[in-house]
C-alpha cells in the first residue's frame, strides 16, 4: 500500500509546473525560519537536514508576494483620473512576484535529496512622476515596468548532522534556468506590452536564455547554553551572473530560544544585501518566528518576515500547521495579505 501511495505522489510531482517559494511549507514566508528551518526546503539550512523523519516528502507552494497596493496601482491606470495617484504608489511600492512550486524530497538519517521545479514572474516599475507627462501629456510619460519570467529545475543533494550541541551541513545545488523578459509602457513600442488592460504577472515567455549552474550552501547550528542556540548559513558560495542579476554569496545568522518545553522563539536575518533571481537589485530578509509544539501530534509555527528590496521594506505575517502521525506528516501554511496570498503544503510517506 505504501508503495502505491509513493508512486502516486511521484507521478503528481513530475507532472505539474511550479515556482520560487517556501516549498514543503518550510520557509520564512509562512511564519517559519530559514536558519532554524524544518530541514525540507533545499534553500533552508543544510545543518537541519537531520531533523525530518526518514521518508518521501512532497511539497507545493503558490501565490503572490509584494505590496497589494502595487497591483492596485497598475489596475488603476484604466481610469485616466487615477494615473497620477497610481504612479505615486509605484514610486513607493514598485515590485511584485508571482510564484508556483512543486517538488519531491527524500530524507534518511541526515542525507537529503530533492528535485523542485519552480516558476516565477516578477515586475519592477520605474514610474515617471513628471506632472507635465500626465493628462494630455501622457504620450510623453516614460513609465516602464520590467516584467521577467524565470523557470528553474533544481536538484539538491546534501547532508546534515547534529551531535553534542553542534550541527553542520552542506548541500550541492545543480540548477537549470530558463528566462524571459519584456517591458510594459503606456504607449508600447514594438515588442513591448501595454500597461493598461492586462495582468502583467501572467507573462510566461522564457525564450531569452537557458543556463545550467552549480553551487554550494553551508549551514551551522550551535547550542550556546541549554535552551539557547546560534545558527548561520551561507548560500550561493559559487556566485553566478544571470544577465544583469549577479547572485553573490549571502550570509545569514539567527538565534533560537526555548520558552518552556513546548515553545521556541527564532530570530534571523541576512547579514548582507545580495541580488536574487529575478530582481536585479539587492535584497535582505529578516524574520521572527514562534514554534509551538503542545503535543507530539501537531506543531504550529507563526511569525513575520520583513523583506527589503530596492530600499523598500515590506512586512508580512505567516502561519503553518504540521500534523504528525506514526506513518505520515502533513503541513499547510499561508501568508497574510495580497489577493493571492502565498500558501504552501507538504505531505510525506514514512
Amino acid at each position: 500500500m505504501a508503495h502505491t501511495r509513493l508512486i502516486t505522489l511521484l507521478a503528481l510531482a513530475s507532472g505539474t509546473l511550479s515556482a520560487q517559494a517556501p516549498i514543503f511549507a518550510d520557509g520564512a514566508a509562512l511564519g517559519g525560519s530559514r536558519v532554524f528551518s524544518e530541514g525540507l526546503n533545499p534553500l533552508g539550512n543544510p545543518a537541519r537536514f537531520d531533523k525530518p523523519t526518514t521518508g518521501i516528502y512532497l511539497g507545493w507552494a503558490e501565490g503572490d508576494a509584494g505590496a497589494k497596493e502595487t497591483k492596485t496601482a497598475l489596475t488603476s491606470f484604466a481610469d485616466p483620473t487615477r494615473i497620477a495617484s497610481g504612479l505615486a504608489t509605484l514610486a513607493d511600492q514598485s515590485w511584485a512576484l508571482r510564484t508556483r512550486a512543486l517538488g519531491v524530497a527524500y530524507v534518511e538519517k541526515g542525507m537529503y535529496t530533492s528535485y523542485t521545479r519552480e516558476e516565477n514572474t516578477s515586475l519592477f516599475a520605474v514610474p515617471d512622476l513628471d506632472s507635465g507627462h500626465l493628462g494630455a501629456g501622457i504620450g510623453l510619460n516614460t513609465t516602464t515596468v520590467d516584467v521577467r519570467r524565470a523557470v528553474v529545475d533544481r536538484l539538491c543533494v546534501g547532508a546534515g548532522s547534529f551531535a553534542q550541541g553542534s550541527g553542520y551541513g552542506i548541500s550541492v545545488r545543480v540548477e537549470r534556468w530558463k528566462t524571459g523578459q519584456v517591458f510594459a509602457a503606456f504607449l508600447p513600442a514594438t515588442g513591448q506590452l501595454a500597461l493598461v488592460g492586462q495582468d502583467l504577472l501572467e507573462f510566461q515567455d522564457t525564450v531569452d536564455s537557458t543556463t545550467t549552474t552549480a553551487t554550494l550552501d553551508l549551514g551551522f547550528t550551535y547550542e550556546l547554553i541549554p535552551g539557547i542556540r546560534f545558527g548561520a548559513t551561507v548560500d550561493r558560495l559559487l556566485p553566478h551572473h544571470f544577465g544583469d542579476v549577479y547572485e553573490a554569496p549571502q550570509g545569514r545568522v539567527g538565534f533560537q530560544m526555548d520558552l518552556g518545553s513546548t515553545v521556541q522563539l527564532s530570530v534571523d536575518s541576512d547579514l548582507n544585501k545580495a541580488m536574487r533571481m529575478p530582481f536585479p537589485v539587492p535584497q535582505r530578509i529578516t524574520t521572527a518566528s514562534l514554534r509551538l509544539s503542545p503535543s507530539p501530534s501537531f506543531t504550529l509555527i507563526l511569525g513575520a518576515e520583513q523583506r527589503s528590496l530596492a530600499d523598500q521594506a515590506l512586512i508580512r505575517g505567516g502561519i503553518t500547521l504540521f500534523v504528525h502521525s506514526g506513518s505520515w506528516h502533513v503541513g499547510a501554511g499561508i501568508q497574510a495579505g495580497q489577493d493571492r496570498p502565498m500558501k504552501g503544503a507538504a505531505l510525506s510517506v514514512y
